[in-house]
């Protein structure tokens, strides 16, 4: 009778396991947000120990993937970011450079001697000294021309004509399309209308980078804001290049629909929502 007992339960174990490993898993993938995008370098900080910097850089987390989306100017203080916001080189799958300029590249042969697994994406337009540098660390940028799919439902616009040339990236998240952009030299109507064509969309949810306003009248500021506003382009964080001015415009304009960038924001889409915070200091235990 025992003997049977035993054999009961053992059973009854066994087929209680999965279940159990099975309600682990969901609950990991319940804990990653659909899109979270880490903002590690750009001209504004949100948080006392990490340094403003010119330039941009955004590390974006999707569907499994990890991607760099431009790399700032200085290597060292994006290496230092990284090391204060326990980001580890060699977790990120690609990077993606906007545009030819240092404040956008210069960082990534950086990350690339971290991590020399790292697919790297330049525009092909790019100058040759940035493939001479690449080639003499062994990296291997894949050229880009026109519209390319990075992973799925991550997409580049390819090259949008200016001056220079830029890239934008877009991110077909379960709220609709997240745009991101270098310093929207081209013109930042010109690259979400490029965005909505290719991706045939009537939206942007969420438009992060530089716009490219500074020094900017204010005139042709409200014009831009009014634009961006006729394309549906829903709430937007204007970094970098965008100028204090033109922040304070959208900042009035969009209302709360407006969101602060800066060095140490996290922006997530999950649940329906879009929230963004200022990521806290992670503390490392002592002899860490």
């Amino acid at each position: 009778m025992v003997r049977q007992l035993l054999r009961f339960t053992v059973m009854q174990l066994c087929c209680l396991a999965p279940m159990s490993l099975h309600a682990a898993d969901h609950k990991d993938e319940q804990a990653s947000p659909d899109l979270e995008i880490q903002i590690i370098f750009d001209n504004t900080s949100a948080r006392e120990d990490l340094r403003r910097g010119w330039g941009f850089s955004a590390l974006i987390d999707f569907r499994g993937h990890r991607i760099l989306f431009d790399s700032g100017g200085d290597p060292i203080l994006l290496l230092e970011h990284f090391e204060l916001m326990q980001i580890d080189p060699k977790s990120i799958e690609h990077a993606i450079i906007s545009h030819e300029h240092g404040d956008h590249l210069r960082g990534v042969y950086w990350v690339f001697e971290k991590n020399p697994d790292l697919k790297v994406h330049f525009l092909d337009c790019f100058p040759e000294a940035a493939f001479r540098r690449a080639k003499a660390l062994n990296m291997d940028p894949h050229r880009i021309t026109g519209p390319f799919e990075l992973v799925p439902g991550v997409f580049s616009t390819g090259t949008v004509e200016g001056l220079p040339s830029e890239q934008s990236l877009v991110i077909e998240s379960s709220l609709g399309p997240v745009m991101l952009v270098g310093c929207s030299h081209p013109g930042i109507v010109k690259l979400v209308k490029t965005v909505q064509e290719q991706r045939q969309q009537d939206q942007i949810r969420y438009l992060l980078g530089g716009f490219h306003l500074l020094r900017k009248d204010p005139e042709v500021i409200k014009q831009t804001i009014t634009e961006l506003q006729d394309l549906n382009v829903q709430a937007v964080s204007p970094a970098h290049c965008s100028g204090d001015l033109a922040i304070e415009m959208f900042q009035t304009l969009y209302g709360s629909q407006f969101y602060e960038p800066g060095v140490g924001r996290r922006i997530v889409i999950d649940n329906g929502k879009l929230t963004v915070s200022t990521l806290p200091v992670k503390v490392q235990a002592p002899g860490k």
